[in-house]
Formats: C-alpha cells, structure tokens, sequence
C-alpha cells in the first residue's frame, strides 16, 4: 500500500520556507507549538481512558453483580489488550499508514466504543470493550511516537518535552475519575449507580481528543519538518531488496561492548527463544492436566511468541545498535514488575477505595470511592513540573542521572508504596465486628468465604468478621442458602419481564416463596406494583443486575440475612483512614516519574530509526504483561487477607529493585553513552 506526504497531510507538506521558519536555533527555547497540540490530544484521550476505567471494575462488581474473580478476569483481558495492541498498531503505522493515519483511526475507534459503554446490555458492552481495544492500538504508540520526532537528535529538550506530553496526559487523567465518578453517583435511576452517564462523559472526551488533533494537525508537521523527521512520520513504497539495502544505520557500524554488557546483548535473543518454548508448554502442561483453564493458555502464549518475534527482530540489528536496542527489552522486565504494581489502582486499590476506605474529609469537599483514582494524576501535575526542571538542570551540569538508576529508583518507590499498603490493610483487619447468631444455616463453610475473614463463636452464639465485609461478600455469602425452587423463580421473572414497559408492563406470579420472605424492590427500580396476598409483581421495566441480586439475597433464612446484612453495616467501622491511600498513590506517583516518561525518551533515543513505532509498541507491551499478570493475581482479591495480597508487590518489586542494582554497570555500557 502506497501513502504519499500529501495524503497523510490533506495540505500537504510544509514548503521550505515554512520548514525553515521553524528550524530551531543551535540552542533552541522552548518546545515546537506542536507539542502542545499532542499535549491537549493525549489529555482528553486519557481523560476517556482513566474515566472509564475509574468506573470498569466497580460497574462489573456493583451493577453487573460480578465477584471479584470475575471482575479482574475482564479487567486483565481488557487492560492487557488494550496494552498490546499497541505492538500491531506502531508495525501497522511505520509499515503502511503513517502516524497521522494511524492516530485518527484510533481515535474514532475509541470514540465508538466510549458511547457504546453507554448502552445496558452485556452484548454491547463487550463489543465496546472490542473497539476500545483496537482503537488504543491504533492511537497509542504512534502519538507517543510522534512527540520524539518534533526533535533532532541529541536535543536536550527531550526528556522534558516527554514529561511536559506526561503532565498533560495526567491533567486528563486527574478530570476524569472526579468527573465520571460525580455522575456515576448523582445520575441515573437509583443512587449511585448513574455508571451509563459516566461512560457517556469518557465518549465526549475522545470527540475532543479528535477534533483538536485534526485542527493541530499542520503545526505538529511544521514542526516535525524543522526537526528533520519528516520522511520518517511518513511509510515509503520500497521493495523488499531496496528495504533490506536502507536498513543498516550509523549505530550499526559502531563494534558493540564487551564484557558482562556485551554476553547479555549477545544471550538475550536466544533467552527470548527459550521463553518461546518453554511457557506455552508450561500452560498447556497446566491447562491439560486439569490446573488451568484453556482461556488462561491464549495471553502468555502470545507474550511468548511476541518475545520470539523481538528476538528474531533483535538478530537482525548490528552491533552497537543491538546493544542498545537490548536495555529496551531487559529494562522491559522491570518495567513489567513496576507496572503489575501499580495498576492494581484500576482494580484492587479501587475496591479497596470504594469499600474499606472511609471518605476523607477535606472540609471544601470529601474523597470518596473512585475519586481517590484522581490522586495520581495529581501528583503528577504537582510534581512532574519540579522533575523535568531537575533532570534538565542536571544534564546542563554534567551530572545527568542514567536511564537505569532512575529505572532503579522507581523500583525502591513501589515497594514502599505497597509497604504502605500493608499497614493500611494491617489497621483495617484488625477492626472485629459481631452480631448475634443462634446458628449456621446448613452447609456454609465459613472458612471459604470473604477470605476466611468470617467467625463464629458458638459459646456467644455471635458471628464475627475482621475487618470490612464488602457488598460481593455479602452475595458470596447469602447466594449458598437459596432454595433452588426460588433462584428458579426468579430466572423465570427474568425472562418475563425483559420487554416490560410503562406502556406494555409485565405481571409476575410468585409461587412457594421462603418463610419470612420480604419482597425487596421498589418503584425505582421499576415496579409499579406488588400484592403481598397474590405474591405478584408488576413491573414497567426490565431486572437490572442489581434487582436480580436483591431477589436472590431475600431469599436465603431471614436469621442469616439479617446476621450478614447488619454485620456488613457494623462493619463499615473497620473502614481506614484514606490517607494511607494517598500516602501510597504518592510514592508510586514518585516511582512513576523516575520511569515512565524517562522510559518513552529512552526508547525514542535507543530504537533504530526503521523499528522506533514498533519498538515503542514493544516498551507499552511491559504494560499489558504486567496488566494481564497483575490482573490474574487480582483474581485472588476476596480469598486471601488484603495484607497478604499487597504484600505480594511488596516482594516482587524488592526483588526487582535488588537485580536492577546489580546490573546498573552492565546496563551503563549497553547504552553506549546514551543516558
């Protein structure tokens, strides 16, 4: 496929004379005025992503009913792919589209699936995760891509036009959850759960992220011209042979390091074969016999063959150019463990915001719930600012800090971060709430629910929990009493009602209900009415996964219903202050800072010019292994204690910190003096 200059500008290239006007000065003031068009194109694309995703696993747990194991299930394939893709999306841009393309594709992708969030049924809301999904790997890679070329090479002004383009993407990052949590809270038919507004609000944000792109467009190439970059933003029609012949580049005629550096260069493709090879055979060995499901065999045999991919791809690059292009894939590794930490804001730290965390009071206004998602991206803004000042006053001294012992820095944050954590979580489990109980219904196992975080006391006859027994551990708990005959009854209504309407409302007749049975729904949830005598429901709408949750809750014995729902109420006491929430968001915000934008520069100044897009797919792909790794550990968020699990990140990443110091030498001379 062919793709000229002009076809990926409408106007087409800047004349020389507009290139020349914005050729930097030989010590260049400022940034390019297109930085700040992807500055304001990557805030309101983040504002999409950190909306709806402040939203995601709250919306699976509180209105589609899921439990936590089901909730990070979809959490994991969503953040993963939508990390992945990116790979296929920088191949496809510097193969065949181009970046601009590539961009604005992505855009109206992802705008399509924010406004098809905003519709009920669960159909649509996987198809709208599809197009999320592929959208990002269209968009993500290549706008990232696009802020390196707005400089030459060499250009101190780098690393602080990333932080500055990492700024913007948190002012998007830190409207959002504030923004999409308001109304998922004051909108909507029953308190709390206005989810549909908020997805709609994330839409609205990507329809801005795509106009000011198409607006600014011009400028970014203005500014990509003076840089000298052009021809490289722009895919070229070249046969293979001409391809193989344009290949080599400056760094490939460099002889590579030696030494310890230079045995991992050399090692390091064919460790990437052995992964190859060895993990999907692990999987399938698990998935064969019984340990894992087959689902759980497609992701880790994809991140396996990807590795072969990078490793043949590796092969192919010379000397001191491999060597380079090796930091990116062995800093990768960390980068998965920083990452598998820190995302655990999307999913564990939200439950643990929304449920065992109490409202902090700031006298103007209160945090609550995903608000604390906003806290991040504070941080950002207020310390991002005194960072990028930092690093560019230390380069102009001669004293600028290498890649790798930021790298290492980041490591030591999210370790204390999660240090944080624990003794947040240490606090809240030591909390014990009890409520009478003359017995056990039949056949609960108190060991396997909520953790084991459940007790009884037969002598006092009182049922106790430790810490805060959460809504989806209420359902856990009750769902096992149900009488069979009932959850029958209540799929049946299901059915009944699906189509039921103010004009055309639905008549359900129960039969043989529980003693003690109270009828839990009310108008708002769309009854018109209900007859105690006849045991019949009339509804003018559809069972919402809330009403059918609530059914099936007031049909377990009224002595364990009323013991659970009161001790989840008593409970609510054990909830912990939110400052060791904001404690933690603040250091791995700290760690964020030493890595992320410092790791995007890294890649745009190590990559070979003909694998940049690809190499920066690559560098975001650290992020959907650690999301995909990360959100399969959330799977366990319910059935082990919280100490334990944020003590899991505790471990990993001292780990991590300690094998990263260990190869600051060899790393140092891979780089050949790029820092």
């Amino acid at each position: 496929m062919s793709t000229s200059t002009a076809q990926q500008f409408p106007s087409g290239p800047p004349s020389s004379a507009e290139a020349s006007s914005s050729t930097p000065s030989e010590a260049p003031k400022g940034h390019p005025k297109g930085l700040y068009v992807l500055f304001a194109t990557e805030m309101w694309e983040r504002f999409s992503y950190y909306g709806m995703r402040a939203l995601l696993v709250l919306y699976l747990l509180n209105y589609l009913q899921f439990q936590p194991a089901d909730s990070s299930s979809v959490f994991k394939w969503y953040t993963s792919l939508v990390y992945l893709t990116p790979l296929l999306g920088g191949f496809i841009a510097d193969r065949f589209l181009g970046l601009r393309s590539a961009i604005i594709i992505g855009a109206v992708l992802m705008a399509i699936g924010h406004f098809l969030m905003a519709f009920e049924p669960l159909p649509i809301f996987y198809t709208a995760l599809v197009f999320l999904i592929a959208g990002n790997g269209f968009f993500k890679p290549n706008i990232s891509t696009l802020v390196g070329k707005l400089y030459k090479q060499g250009d101190p002004r780098r690393d602080g036009a990333f932080t500055i383009f990492y700024m913007g993407i948190n002012i998007g990052a830190f409207l959002a959850p504030l923004t999409c949590g308001w109304l998922r809270r004051n909108m909507g038919p029953i308190p709390g759960m206005g989810y549909h507004w908020g997805f709609g609000a994330a839409g609205v944000g990507m329809v801005l992220s795509l106009i000011i792109f198409l607006i600014g467009q011009k400028q970014v190439l203005r500014d990509v011209a003076a840089a000298g970059n052009l021809n490289e933003i722009v895919p070229q029609k070249k046969d293979p042979a001409a391809l193989q012949a344009s290949a080599e580049e400056p760094d490939e005629q460099v002889p590579s390091t030696g030494g310890f550096g230079g045995a991992i260069a050399k090692v390091f493709p064919w460790l990437l074969f052995a992964l190859a090879v060895v993990v999907p055979a692990s999987f399938f060995y698990q998935a064969a016999t019984g340990q894992e499901s087959w689902t759980n065999v497609i992701m880790p045999t994809v991140f396996a063959l990807i590795g072969a991919w990078m490793g043949w791809t590796l092969l192919s690059i010379k000397n001191a150019a491999r060597d380079k292009s090796t930091v990116i894939f062995v800093i990768f590794t960390f980068v998965v463990l920083f990452w598998m930490a820190f995302e655990q804001a999307g999913n564990a730290l939200n439950i643990w915001a929304a449920y065992n965390t109490a409202a902090l009071d700031l006298g103007l206004f209160s945090i609550e719930g995903e608000d604390y998602q906003a806290a991040n991206a504070f941080f950002i803004i207020a310390f991002a600012p005194l960072l990028a000042m930092m690093w560019t006053g230390l380069a102009r001294r001669g004293m600028e800090i290498p890649t790798a012992a930021k790298m290492l820095a980041a490591m030591f944050l999210i370790t204390a971060s999660f240090g944080a954590m624990v003794a947040g979580a240490a606090a809240e489990n030591a909390t014990v709430t009890r409520v009478p109980l003359a017995a056990l219904p039949e056949g609960i196992q108190l060991e396997t629910l909520n953790a084991g975080r459940f007790g009884y006391e037969p002598s006092s006859q009182e049922l106790t929990v430790r810490g805060v027994l959460a809504p989806f551990a209420v359902t856990n708990a009750l769902r096992p009493t149900v009488d069979k005959a009932y959850m029958a009854q209540i799929e049946a209504m299901e059915v009944a009602v699906k189509n039921a309407s103010p004009e055309r409302p639905v008549t359900f007749q129960f039969t043989g209900l529980p003693p003690g049975y109270t009828f839990p729904l009310s108008d708002k949830q769309g009854v018109s009415g209900w007859n105690e005598e006849s045991r019949a429901v009339t509804m003018v709408g559809g069972l919402s996964p809330v009403s059918k949750a609530q059914l099936v809750g007031s049909g377990a014995p009224p002595a364990w219903r009323q013991a659970i729902t009161s001790l989840a109420e008593q409970s609510k006491a054990a909830q912990v202050s939110g400052l060791w929430l904001l404690l933690s968001f603040l250091l791995a915000t700290l760690g964020e800072l030493c890595l992320s934008p410092v790791g995007l520069s890294m890649v745009t100044k190590l990559a070979p010019t003909r694998f940049a897009s690809l190499f920066m797919g690559v560098w975001l792909m650290s992020n959907a292994v650690a999301q995909y790794v990360g959100g399969s550990l959330g799977e366990k968020w319910g059935q082990i204690v919280p100490t334990s699990y944020f003590a899991i990140f505790v471990y990993s990443s001292l780990v991590g910190a300690v094998v990263l110091l260990i190869l600051q030498a060899p790393l140092k001379r891979l780089m050949h003096n790029v820092r």
